[in-house]
């Protein structure tokens, strides 16, 4: 297995091709390519408009392969599937994993029908990839997936405190950012701590261990980010993510 191995697994289009670079200058570069694409692109038609659209699929799925070639160090692969089905997405994308499943994916849903693009993206939340599209002016971006789920994050009041308690600062006037220094943010939340655990022990106030646990849960589900204070080596502050700030909206409606 190549090192920090990254592949991308692209949706066939008419312009599979020129997506392509503009993927892998502001995505990720990519050391193996995987193009998903229907059998009835290689089957003519009496339709011409139908049959013009597939001979432009097949040209840049040709252009793909020889732009891509010289790039990607495991090469470039074309993986024809029945049809755009969520069955045969989930089969080719399955076996593409199988041979490296410790890679990093990146799913490219800018082309191909609609049923496949949803297909690969639907795939992309199964492997935890990063999927994105590229828009008709050319611009690359990824597509968030959300990494909590709202019983998981509901279950500790607490979670819901910090976002609000961060959600209630004013923005920075230099990056418009929604923060609190960390010992601002414990000491808030002692105040309005719930044990969750052990409702009925006599010590019910704020531990360290604790606080560390419900920021580390906020982090890895991307609802808050944590950098050191400028100037000082020690004292962190916690951002409020965009991420965080749609999860308390949705939570506040959803408990109305």
């Amino acid at each position: 297995m190549i090192k920090n191995e990254k592949i991308h697994i692209m949706s066939a289009g008419e312009n599979v091709h020129n997506t392509f670079p503009i993927a892998i200058y502001n995505i990720s570069p990519a050391s193996e390519v995987y193009v998903i694409a229907e059998k009835r692109i290689y089957e003519d038609t009496d339709d011409p408009k139908n049959q013009k659209t597939r001979e432009n699929i097949r040209r840049s799925i040709e252009h793909l392969k020889e732009l891509a070639t010289p790039i990607a160090q495991k090469g470039v692969h074309e993986i024809i599937i029945e049809a755009d089905t969520l069955d045969h997405i989930k089969e080719a994308v399955f076996e593409i994993y199988k041979k490296s499943p410790h890679a990093k994916y990146y799913f490219n849903v800018s082309s191909g029908t609609k049923a496949l693009s949803i297909g690969l993206f639907m795939m992309a939340l199964w492997f935890e990839a990063t999927p994105y599209h590229i828009n008709i002016e050319k611009i690359a971006k990824t597509i968030s997936i959300p990494k909590v789920h709202i019983e998981d994050f509901q279950a500790n009041p607490n979670r819901v405190t910090i976002l609000r308690l961060l959600d209630e600062q004013k923005p920075s006037d230099d990056e418009n950012l929604k923060k609190m220094p960390r010992k601002s943010l414990f000491e808030k939340l002692s105040k309005e701590y719930i044990p969750i655990r052990d409702k009925k022990r006599a010590d019910r106030n704020l531990k360290d261990g604790v606080f560390n646990s419900l920021t580390r849960d906020l982090l890895n589900w991307n609802l808050i980010d944590e950098r050191h204070i400028e100037g000082s080596k020690k004292e962190k502050e916690y951002i409020l993510t965009s991420d965080g700030e749609f999860t308390l909206k949705f939570v506040s409606l959803k408990g109305k």
